[in-house]
């Protein structure tokens, strides 16, 4: 005779799943994972490029407050103190900027460990170099809403090799000529943040500042 309760509670058991019950769920995780990753890194470089166009504008902000208070000079790339020892325009703000390191760094630059951005190497000048010209005034530019004053930089000709802690943004009709240039890094989903002689900043391609431009320097000269 068959026990009643015994078959009742066989019947109320819950099944397990099988395996391949188990391998469609996993597949199934897989591929919401596949879809979910790239979004969420996305998001994530968008957190970054914010806190970079922060950065630029500070900077940004500091070069003119710094013309504003040395007679509209704007200050040099770099210069040779009384001691022969190089100073770089980042140290020349950092009283302004409240000696803060990071905000010369950008948060997507995993090599550089000085600076990720770059002067504009036809503004600004380099006193470090063999009869370097006048400081550039402030008032001397044409069209300060559409000339580049800083951005990101640290790459080769190539737009790829690195090439970081470097300070001088070079233009596109200019070589590199010394350890100090570099071309613009798009490390934000394609884009290069800059910040221009007027205050703001944007986030640009390549081709919409840097490659194919007629006059090759529009962007660039004061």
């Amino acid at each position: 005779m068959i026990d009643a309760g015994r078959a009742s509670h066989d019947g109320n058991r819950e099944r397990g799943f099988t395996l391949v019950e188990l391998l469609v769920v996993i597949a199934i995780i897989a591929i919401l994972a596949a879809l979910l990753l790239p979004a969420l890194a996305k998001a994530k470089e968008r957190g970054r490029q914010a806190s970079c166009i922060s950065n630029v504008r500070q900077q940004t902000l500091a070069v003119i407050l710094y013309a504003d208070e040395n007679n509209d000079y704007l200050p040099p790339t770099a210069y040779n103190d009384a001691n022969g020892d190089e100073v770089d325009w980042p140290q020349l703000l950092d009283l302004l900027l409240g000696h803060s390191q990071k905000i010369h760094l950008c948060p997507s630059d995993p090599i550089s460990q000085v600076i990720s951005y770059g002067l504009n190497e036809l503004t600004f000048v380099d006193l470090t170099d063999p009869n370097p010209p006048p400081l550039t005034r402030l008032t001397s530019f044409h069209s300060t809403s559409t000339t580049i004053m800083q951005g990101d930089v640290g790459t080769e000709n190539d737009f790829v090799t690195p090439r970081p802690d470097t300070i001088k943004l070079t233009a596109p009709g200019s070589t590199l000529n010394d350890d100090e240039d570099a071309r613009p890094s798009t490390r934000h989903l394609g884009r290069c943040d800059l910040g221009f002689m007027d205050g703001h900043g944007e986030h640009l391609m390549l081709k919409q500042f840097y490659i194919g431009q007629n006059p090759p320097n529009q962007w660039f000269m004061p």
